[in-house]
C-alpha cells in the first residue's frame, strides 16, 4: 500500500491576503506531481510547445538529460524503468518530436515498461487551422496514433484537470501489467494559471492468490517426475527473484529463463538450466526435449522468442501452470491446466510457504556450446564475451541490442544478478542498447554498465554516445562489428537459399572520437584484455570496435519454418 501526495496548496505571496493560495502555471504544478511521484530524471529534447515544462524544470532538483534524438530519450527512460522498476519519464515536442519517439514508445509497450511520455502541443486556439506540427485530433492526431501502443493516451485540454490526469497516467503506467502512457500538453494549457490543490490517493498493488490453487500446484510439483519452472521478465524486480530461488531450493526443481528473463535466476545456481528460446542453452533445450510432465510458466507471455517458435515440447503430460499479471497473456499460445492472474512475487511467495514431501531430484547446471573461431587470429564473438566478463565486475549491467550479437550475449554471458541483463526484445528495435545503458547508468551510478550492440545498431543510434559524453557517464559500448547486417543476411539465406549483401561501412573510431568518447579497437584475441585498465575505470564513455569473425554462428533451432512456407514459389494450376 503506497500513498501518493500531490502538490500542496501554497500560501499566497501577493499582498491581497495571506490566506489566498497563489496562482501558478500548469507546467509548474505538473512538475510538482512528478516530484511527488518520486521522479528524479526527465529525458528528452526541448522545443517550443514543450518549453513551459522545461522552464518549470529549471527551478527544480529533477535532472534533465538532453538526448540527441527522441528515440534515444525513450530508450533511456525505458532503460531507467527496466533497471529500477520505477517510472521512466521523457518529454518531447510536437510533430516530429513525438513521431521520433514512437519506436521507443512501442518498445516499452511490447516489453511492459512503465514510461511516461509528455508531449508538447500547439495551443488549442490554433488547432485545426493548419498550424505547424499540429498533433491534435484536427491534425496528426497523436493521441489516436499512440493509443494502440500505450495503456493510456490523452490530451490535457483543461488546466484544472491536468494534475489529476497526470496522476491517473502515472498510476496506470505502474499498475497491473506495466506499460507506457502518453499525455499531450497544449502550450496555452501549460502556461495557464491555476491554483494547485492537494491530490491524495492510495494505490494498492497487493494480490492474494487462492490457497486452494497454491495447495494443488504445490502437491503436483512435489511429486512431478520432470518438472520445469520457466521464468520470464515478469519475475524481475522486488522480492520475486528471491522467492524463485526459494521455490527452486524447496522443491528441488530445475529453472530455465526466457531470453528477456535472463538473470532473474542466477545462472551459477545448481538448479539453473540457463535460457530456453532464442540464444538459449543446450542444457535447457536437452531437458525440455527429454519430456516434461509439469511446466510452471511465470511472468512470461510464452511468445515466439521464449518458446523456440512455440515448440510443442512445452506442452507437458500432466500440468501446465501459467501465471501472469496480465490476463490477456494467458492461454494465447498454450492451453494451461492452471491459470493464475497474479504478480510473480505473490505466486512464488505462496508456493515457497508450502512444505510438501518432495521427490528427490538431481541438480541441473547450465551447459553452453563449445565453439571456436574459423581462424585463430580472428576474434570470435564468444571469446570476446569471455574477455569482457573477465575484465568487468561480476555485477556489471549489460544492455544488449538486437542482432546476431544478441544470441552470443544471451548464450555466453553468465548473469547472476536480476537487474544485470537489460534487453528490449518485445519489439526488437535496433539501436536501443546505448540509450538503455544511459538510463541504467543513471539509475545505478555505482555499477559498471556496458552496452553490447552491432555495427548496424551503432549506425542507427550511436549519436547517443554524445549524450553520455555530455553527461559524463562512464559507460562502455562494445560494437560487435561484422561489417554487415549479419542477422538479416543470414535470415534471408535461411529462407530463400541465397545470401544478399547488406554491408555496413563506417569508421567506428572516427565516430567515437567525434562524439567525445575514448576509443579501443579489438581485432585479435587478447586485445580487450590489453585495454582492461581503461575498460574497468572509464572517466566517460568508451567505444570499443570489436571486429569479430563473421563466419562464427551460434547453433540454433530454425525459427524460420513459417517464413520458409510463406516464401515457397507459387505453383500455377491450369
Amino acid at each position: 500500500m503506497g500513498t501518493f501526495d500531490g502538490p500542496e496548496t501554497e500560501p499566497a505571496t501577493t499582498e491581497s491576503t495571506a490566506a489566498e493560495p497563489a496562482a501558478r502555471r500548469t507546467a509548474d504544478v505538473l512538475v510538482d506531481v512528478l516530484e511527488a511521484a518520486g521522479v528524479e530524471i526527465v529525458f528528452g529534447l526541448p522545443g517550443g510547445p514543450i518549453s513551459p515544462l522545461h522552464d518549470a524544470l529549471m527551478d527544480r532538483s529533477l535532472r534533465v538529460v538532453t538526448t540527441r534524438h527522441e528515440s534515444g530519450a525513450m530508450f533511456a527512460a525505458a532503460g531507467w524503468a527496466h533497471t529500477t522498476g520505477r517510472l521512466g519519464v521523457a518529454a518531447v515536442t510536437s510533430g516530429p518530436g513525438v513521431l521520433n519517439a514512437m519506436t521507443g514508445l512501442a518498445s516499452a509497450h511490447c516489453d511492459g515498461l512503465p514510461v511516461l511520455l509528455l508531449v508538447g502541443e500547439v495551443p488549442r486556439r490554433v488547432q485545426g487551422k493548419g498550424a505547424l506540427q499540429d498533433g491534435s485530433s484536427h491534425g496528426l492526431n497523436v493521441v489516436g496514433m499512440t493509443h494502440h501502443v500505450t495503456k493510456l493516451s490523452a490530451e490535457m485540454i483543461d488546466p484544472a484537470q491536468a494534475p489529476l490526469l497526470l496522476h491517473r497516467a502515472i498510476t496506470t503506467a505502474l499498475s497491473g501489467r506495466r506499460g507506457p502512457v502518453v499525455l499531450t500538453l497544449p502550450l496555452d494549457v501549460a502556461m495557464a494559471a491555476q491554483v494547485a490543490t492537494r491530490i491524495t490517493a492510495e494505490l494498492s498493488l497487493e494480490f492474494t492468490v487462492a490457497a486452494r490453487a497454491l495447495d494443488d500446484i504445490a502437491a503436483l510439483l512435489a511429486v512431478a517426475g520432470r518438472p520445469l519452472i520457466l521464468a520470464g521478465a515478469g519475475v524481475r524486480g522486488g522480492n520475486a527473484p528471491a522467492m524463485l530461488r526459494a521455490v527452486a531450493d524447496r522443491y528441488q526443481c530445475p529453472v530455465a529463463t526466457t531470453p528477456k528473463g535472463k538473470g532473474v535466476f542466477p545462472e551459477d545456481h545448481p538448479r539453473a538450466l540457463g535460457v530456453f528460446g532464442l540464444g538459449g542453452h543446450a542444457s535447457a533445450r536437452d531437458y525440455v526435449e527429454g519430456g516434461l510432465d509439469m511446466l510452471i510458466a511465470v511472468g512470461t507471455s510464452l511468445g515466439d522468442l521464449a518458446t523456440d517458435g512455440w515448440t510443442p515440447l512445452l506442452k507437458p503430460r500432466r500440468a501446465l501452470v501459467h501465471v501472469d499479471i496480465d490476463a490477456r497473456q494467458i492461454g494465447r499460445s498454450y492451453a494451461p491446466t492452471h491459470a493464475l492472474v497474479a504478480p510473480a512475487a505473490a505466486f512464488l511467495g505462496g508456493l515457497a510457504e508450502r512444505s510438501p514431501r518432495v521427490v528427490p531430484r538431481p541438480p541441473a547446471g547450465v551447459v553452453r556450446f563449445e565453439m571456436a573461431s574459423s581462424d585463430p587470429d580472428l576474434l570470435a564473438p564468444q571469446d570476446a564475451i569471455a574477455e569482457i566478463q573477465s575484465i568487468l565486475p561480476r555485477d556489471t549491467i549489460y544492455t544488449v541490442d538486437s542482432g546476431e550479437h544478441f544470441l552470443f550475449a544471451t548464450h555466453f554471458l553468465e548473469i547472476t544478478d536480476p537487474d544485470a541483463f537489460v534487453v528490449m526484445t518485445g519489439l526488437g528495435s535496433m539501436g536501443q542498447s546505448i540509450g538503455g545503458a544511459i538510463g541504467a547508468k543513471l539509475a545505478r551510478p555505482g555499477r559498471t554498465v556496458a552496452a553490447i550492440c552491432g555495427d548496424g545498431c551503432f549506425a542507427m543510434n550511436g549519436f547517443e554516445v554524445a549524450t553520455a559524453a555530455a553527461e559524463r557517464l562512464p559507460i562502455v559500448v562494445f560494437v560487435f562489428n561484422d561489417r554487415r547486417l549479419g542477422m538479416v543476411e543470414l535470415g534471408h539465406k535461411a529462407v530463400y537459399g541465397r545470401q544478399p549483401s547488406y554491408p555496413i561501412t563506417m569508421d567506428v573510431g572516427a565516430l567515437a572520437h567525434g562524439l567525445g568518447a575514448q576509443f579501443v579497437r579489438a581485432t585479435r584475441p587478447g586485445d580487450l584484455t590489453a585495454a582492461a585498465a581503461l575498460l574497468r575505470n572509464p572517466t566517460g564513455p568508451v567505444v570499443v570496435d570489436v571486429q569479430i569473425d563473421p563466419a562464427v554462428r551460434l547453433p540454433r533451432k530454425d525459427r524460420m519454418a513459417e517464413l520458409k512456407v510463406a516464401a515457397r514459389p507459387l505453383r500455377l494450376v491450369n
